[in-house]
């Protein structure tokens, strides 16, 4: 019988929050680029430093709404961590161009830039790249890969709304970027999310794009005097009264990234007499992570799936993330003849569990996590 029962995650929301949406609708209609809209967009342009942001409904459409504007044509191909949410590899599949499955890296779970070398081809156009937990890539590779290549770099920012890595902000090292506002990130509005760029043509391509191919933007600003439908595109409007929302929990980055950043140091001080029997999450020089996840990874999947059951037997939340891509049904369609082995992917999908890590846990909530954690680790 358990005498707790510890979530994996859970949002941060409080009476702020429940006022601002209360607020908007009462005094909106809740459609997108609203009031809310706008303030939500220069706080994140000032916090991440970019130019142009655009809120979106799910960073899922925020990816699409950057590759269907990069010009991809039907023989491009563009390069993806297989560990990696299918979103990733979607946002590819819909613009017309093929995914090509990278492996990872051991330390941090992302892209290695190795393999994204011997994945160049000659059709090959862009990487994208996800900061798997907050943690950032290998930057001063990718991008140096990518200049040599003559390759955009997209970046998968779904985990690092408050990361950073040399005090630059994650999401703002390539063309562009997506943050997720889902209600399991470290911000959230149920469902959400922004693409940044600093590329004026992309930012211009995108605002036509997700206002359903009209110049909507113009005629609201009153440069054109009609408003009419000038390309391809479709709805991808963030309601504001979900932006409202945002306002406030953007306010919130920094108490929520020191909050989960105590947790992360109190789950390492507690495990690390046990790095023999499980890998811990480092953090790279030069590195600030959100600590959107807490990951610890086992020798073996037997030992991994034996840990679960411990944790869920206590109330513990723990679970698996990512089912590789290149493993799964569309995976191997996709790849065709073509498939390449993926050996750190692979063991990291079988070894891997995350731990409860939400700015609301408690010191108790933390204590019960690591004593039976620790005791676990103890008999193994």
């Amino acid at each position: 019988m358990t005498t707790r029962t510890i979530p994996l995650t859970k949002p941060f929301w409080d009476k702020f929050e429940l006022r601002a949406a209360s607020m908007s609708l009462k005094k909106t209609i809740g459609t997108g680029d609203g009031p809310n809209t706008k303030i939500l967009v220069d706080r994140l342009s000032k916090s991440l430093n970019v130019p142009y942001v655009l809120p979106v409904t799910s960073c899922t459409h925020g990816l699409e709404l950057i590759l269907q504007n990069l010009g991809l044509q039907s023989r491009d191909e563009v390069i993806v961590p297989s560990f990696t949410m299918s979103s990733t590899a979607n946002a590819i599949v819909l613009a017309g161009a093929t995914p090509v499955f990278a492996d990872i890296e051991l330390e941090r779970y992302t892209i290695d830039p190795n393999d994204i070398e011997r994945c160049i081809t000659p059709h090959t156009k862009g990487i994208i790249i996800v900061h798997y937990a907050g943690m950032p890539c290998f930057m001063e590779e990718i991008m140096g890969i990518a200049r040599e290549h003559h390759l955009f770099v997209v970046e998968d920012a779904a985990h690092t709304i408050g990361a950073s890595y040399k005090n630059k902000p994650l999401g703002t090292f390539g063309v562009a970027g997506a943050y997720s506002f889902h209600g399991t990130k470290n911000i959230c509005c149920g469902e959400g999310g922004a693409v940044v760029t600093r590329d004026k043509a992309l930012a211009d391509k995108m605002e036509i794009y997700r206002a359903n191919g009209t110049n909507r933007r113009e005629f609201l600003r009153g440069t054109v005097d009609k408003y009419t439908w000038v390309g391809p595109g479709t709805s991808f409007f963030l309601s504001d009264i979900l932006s409202a929302i945002l306002v406030e929990q953007v306010k919130k980055i920094p108490v929520i990234t020191k909050r989960r950043q105590d947790i992360a140091h109190a789950y390492t001080k507690a495990f690390e007499l046990f790095q023999d029997k499980v890998r811990l999450p480092k953090v790279p020089k030069n590195a600030e992570p959100n600590w959107h996840i807490y990951a610890m990874q086992f020798v073996t999947e037997t030992v991994a799936t034996k840990f679960l059951d411990a944790m869920h037997e206590k109330g513990i939340g723990a679970v698996t993330h990512y089912v590789p891509l290149h493993t799964s049904p569309m995976g191997l369609s996709l790849a065709r003849k073509n498939m390449r082995s993926l050996p750190v992917t692979d063991h990291v999908a079988r070894t891997l569990v995350r731990l409860p890590m939400y700015a609301g846990m408690n010191k108790k909530d933390v204590f019960y996590v690591t004593e039976k954690v620790t005791k676990f680790l103890k008999q193994m």
